[in-house]
Parts: structure tokens; sequence; C-alpha cells
């Protein structure tokens, strides 16, 4: 997975999947915010934070925790499900 910078936003990409992106504030003393569109759920999921690196942060967790629930990868031990 890696954070691709595009036009208006970083782009969190999961093999050739976009799964998230961030967006700079537009104004000063505004927030990040994040969406996620991969949630295994019927919507995305999407905040604000205070900086960059917490609003990547908010994407990737909850892109782990879908991948969790999927049983795509093991939290536990680090392994795919069978």
């Amino acid at each position: 997975m890696e954070w691709i910078w595009g036009p208006t936003r970083y782009v969190y990409r999961c093999g050739a999947v976009d799964v998230g992106a961030i967006f700079a504030p537009i104004a000063m003393g505004e927030k990040w915010r994040w969406r996620l569109w991969v949630t295994g759920r019927a919507g995305h999921a999407e905040g604000t934070a205070p900086s960059a690196e917490a609003a990547r942060a908010a994407v990737e967790t909850r892109f782990a925790d879908f991948l969790d629930r999927a049983w795509l990868t093991s939290k536990v031990s680090g392994e795919a499900a069978p």
C-alpha cells in the first residue's frame, strides 16, 4: 500500500485500487479531511484530523480494520487468514 500525490489530494492505493484519500485544509486553521471508500460497509467513512500524519493514520487504521474483518489479513499473527 502506498500514498500517491494527486492534484488535489493524497490517495491511498492498495495494488491498483484507490481505497481512500486525505485532503489538505482549504484555509489556515482548518483541519485535514480524510475519506475511506473501501470499508466493508454500505458507505464510506470520513472525518477530520489536525495534521496530515493523523489523517493518514485514520485512513490506514480503518483500512486495516476492513482487511481484518474481510479475513484478508490477521492482526494477531500477521498472516493471511485461511
